[in-house]
């Protein structure tokens, strides 16, 4: 069984060596900087790139065009035992991980966490937003490996109040943009050693909240106030990763960053007071899986994975079988 395992843990590195134009004999003169967005309840049809006919998200386009896009990645269907297997590169369940209520987001405290590997490799690591691996003394970001973490209030979108490095902490206006700034003051610090940045979005989680401009420019399109909500929300959500990216070009740290895009789980068809009526949610899932967040079905458990390293691998789409598993040994065996 640990053999089986190992192998598939190994597929996505595999390929990501053989698609790499980078040849093996030469040696990187730098450590490279890795990015890692997470954003949370996204569907796979939630970016225009996608077929969406509504959304627009220029910037997450545009990254994934400019990355390898794997067409079969795959992740749990809801949100804790996805984030125990990126942080862990292991099956959820092997880390004590089983929901997402009632202590079952406690992440064993012999795991060793990602974060722990980059930081025991001189990396600065960093992340801002959602946790929900554990939410009391040693279960915290900065208990398992980060130099720098923000534990956001979940689901506050306007002054969210959370913990940075444990000391309470007030942010002011909307979520998004102030967890984007942390991420964008933490990338842009003078520096001596590499970085591992952890961007883990509470959006677009319900309640589906966005700026008044956000909503009126779907909903002058003709859609509903829930539906022009839920697409301000991801709207704001673009804009923010394109802020991120566009401070990482302006820098100058594009070319030896390694970023990496993705969900935590499939789409969620309701808000708290709201929903999306049948056509609605077709016109969200053009792809027409099935299913949607919390059920195995396809629309669950399938996400976008973007992976851009610019000058070292080569954009295209990969079809291949491949798991949220696979993040943590793909990402350590490039670094």
């Amino acid at each position: 069984m640990c053999k089986t395992n190992c192998i598939k843990l190994a597929i996505l590195a595999l390929l990501i060596y053989f698609i790499s134009c980078k040849n093996a004999s030469e040696e990187k003169s730098l450590q490279p900087n890795v990015l890692i967005i997470q954003v949370d309840d996204m569907g796979y049809d939630d970016l225009s790139l996608h077929g969406n006919p509504h959304l627009e998200t220029p910037n997450l386009d545009m990254l994934g065009n400019e990355s390898v896009q794997f067409e079969q990645f795959h992740l749990q269907n809801v949100c804790a035992p996805s984030r125990a297997a990126l942080l862990t590169g292991r099956n959820y369940l092997r880390t004590g991980v089983t929901s997402v209520h009632a202590g079952r987001d406690f992440m064993n405290l012999d795991e060793t966490t990602i974060a722990e590997i980059f930081q025991n490799n001189g990396y600065n690591t960093g992340m801002w937003g959602k946790w929900r691996s554990g939410k009391t003394d040693g279960y915290f970001p900065w208990d398992r490996g980060f130099d720098e973490a923000y534990y956001a209030c979940l689901y506050n979108y306007w002054n969210n109040t959370g913990l940075l490095n444990g000391k309470h902490t007030r942010t002011e206006g909307f979520t998004t943009d102030a967890l984007t700034d942390m991420a964008i003051d933490f990338v842009t610090r003078e520096r001596n050693k590499p970085f591992f940045a952890y961007m883990s979005h509470l959006a677009p989680h319900n309640p589906w909240r966005a700026p008044e401009s956000y909503i009126k420019k779907y909903e002058d399109k003709g859609l509903s106030k829930p539906m022009a909500t839920l697409y301000g929300m991801i709207d704001n959500l673009d804009h923010n990763i394109g802020r991120l990216l566009n401070t990482l070009d302006k820098k100058g740290l594009t070319d030896n960053t390694i970023i990496v895009f993705m969900s935590d789980n499939g789409p969620w068809i309701r808000s708290y007071r709201f929903g999306l009526t049948d056509k609605e949610w077709q016109l969200r899932n053009p792809s027409g899986f099935r299913g949607n967040k919390g059920e195995n079905w396809q629309n669950g458990i399938k996400s976008t994975l973007f992976i851009k390293w610019k000058n070292q691998l080569n954009p295209q789409k990969m079809n291949h079988l491949t798991k949220i598993e696979d993040i943590l040994p793909s990402l350590a065996g490039m670094c």
